[in-house]
Formats: C-alpha cells, structure tokens, sequence
C-alpha cells in the first residue's frame, strides 16, 4: 500500500511538467513565462473565474450562495496552481482582481 502512494505521488509530480514545443507554446494574457499545458489549464481557468466573479457582482439578480461558490471555485484552482507550480503567477492575478475592485 505505501508503495502505491509514493507511485501515485511521483506520477503526480511529474504529470504536467514538460514544456510543449514553440509551436505549440501556451500562453495566458498577461503571464510571460512559459507555460505546461496543465499550468495553462489552470491559469486559464482562473482567469475565467475570476472574470465570472466580477461580471457576477454587478449581476441585478445577485444571490450570495452563487457568489460563495465562485469563491470557492476560485479557491479551488488557486490550490491546484500553487500544486502546478504556478502559485506565485496565481496569487498576482487574484491581488491584481482585488487592485481593481
């Protein structure tokens, strides 16, 4: 059994961690470095929310229990860009969203 752990923890820390070719090369508005398609995933992905997140608070039919699930999907993938080694990119775009509202 804990052989099976360390298996599926090694797998996890490799998974995502090659760079795809310039060709293929992903991006996300604003983030420089290159980027896995996993990273990419994510940070899109937050992107998106957070996006969601600011349309959503100006919405005229408003209803808080929407909102807190935004909130924790932002969360959510915030913890799985901090585990895709892009947390610090991540962070500077959810403080960014707070800058600006």
């Amino acid at each position: 059994m804990e052989s099976w752990r360390v298996n599926m923890s090694t797998q996890r820390d490799q998974a995502g961690q090659e760079i795809v070719g310039d060709e293929n090369t992903h991006s996300v508005q604003g983030i420089k470095q290159s980027l896995t398609p996993l990273q990419h995933h994510y940070l899109s992905l937050l992107q998106r929310l957070i996006a969601t997140k600011n349309s959503y608070q100006t919405d005229p039919e408003f209803e808080p229990w929407k909102m807190m699930g935004i909130k924790k999907a932002i969360y959510s993938t915030l913890m799985d860009c901090i585990e895709a080694n892009v947390g610090d990119v991540a962070k500077e775009m959810i403080k960014q969203e707070h800058q600006v509202n």
